[in-house]
């Protein structure tokens, strides 16, 4: 009876030797060189607008001694999978790991999957959502003021608050107060003075800026040139006013010594 509990337990045990000898042969490959990873370098969704160029770039990480044979790229439209490859508008670079579209057009906005395959025959791969822009981009000019917090060397366990005057009055307007505060946008709130005012943990410090006399002299100076000129468009009007009543009574005159020399006198009877 126990020779026979010996047998058993010894042909368990050769099982579980193999077991474990077949498990390891088939994850050694993955011991010694590791998963290798692929990621996307853009945020997603992205966004691109018609016609113009689409980039899409996969970041590989792998360890030093993992060797990738394959990268291949899929776009999926609906039910529609297409593999990528070279062609017209199409191009693979950096090692396939950059796909640049040129000219985009409207079969381009799709989900885009891209496939690395290393040398053991292991996959992974990462998609990526690509949208047709819908409203146009909005471009403006902005003059901003930045305010400058110095001695950032000094550790503190709070952030810097922000408050602006403008001529001695709060800013309210949100839309120009720009980031964390430290910045505004004199556009949205025209003055002349300037103020920044910085609380936190290492105290109060105010700093001024006042518009230079060069803007101040330029909007002076074009009031000054309305204003002469519409006092020579006035004296004109006036100049041409009284002229054309000085003709109108000359020429009066004029009529009247035309019909003087044809009054007749009365002839007198002898």
């Amino acid at each position: 009876m126990g020779m026979h509990s010996f047998q058993s337990q010894g042909i368990m045990g050769s099982w579980m030797l193999v077991w474990i000898l077949c498990t390891t042969v088939i994850l050694m490959p993955v011991c010694l060189h590791g998963a290798i990873s692929v990621r996307f370098k853009t945020g997603r969704p992205l966004y691109v607008a018609l016609g113009q160029t689409l980039v899409l770039e996969a970041i590989f990480e792998k360890g030093p001694d993992d060797k990738i044979d394959m990268v291949t790229w899929d776009r999926k439209r609906g039910r529609d999978n297409v593999r990528l490859s070279h062609g017209n508008r199409i191009s693979l670079e950096k090692g396939d790991a950059l796909l640049r579209v040129t000219d985009v057009a409207e079969e381009d906005f799709a989900v885009y999957k891209v496939t690395v395959t290393d040398s053991n025959g292991y996959q992974q791969d990462d998609s990526i959502e690509v949208r047709k822009i819908v409203e146009p981009l909005k471009a403006s000019i902005m003059r901003v003021l930045e305010c400058v917090v110095g001695n950032r060397s000094m550790t503190q366990w709070d952030s810097p608050q922000f408050s602006w005057l403008v001529d001695d009055v709060a800013v309210t307007n949100q839309t120009a107060l720009l980031e964390d505060g430290s910045r505004l946008d004199i556009s949205e709130v025209k003055g002349v003075n300037y103020t920044c005012i910085i609380k936190s943990s290492l105290g109060t410090v105010t700093t001024h800026y006042q518009i230079p006399e060069e803007s101040q002299t330029c909007c002076k100076g074009l009031v000054a040139v309305g204003a002469i000129a519409l006092i020579a468009v006035t004296i004109c009007v006036s100049w041409l006013i009284v002229k054309k009543k000085k003709e109108k009574k000359e020429g009066a005159g004029r009529e009247n010594q035309a019909l003087s020399p044809m009054t007749t006198q009365p002839n007198s009877t002898n």
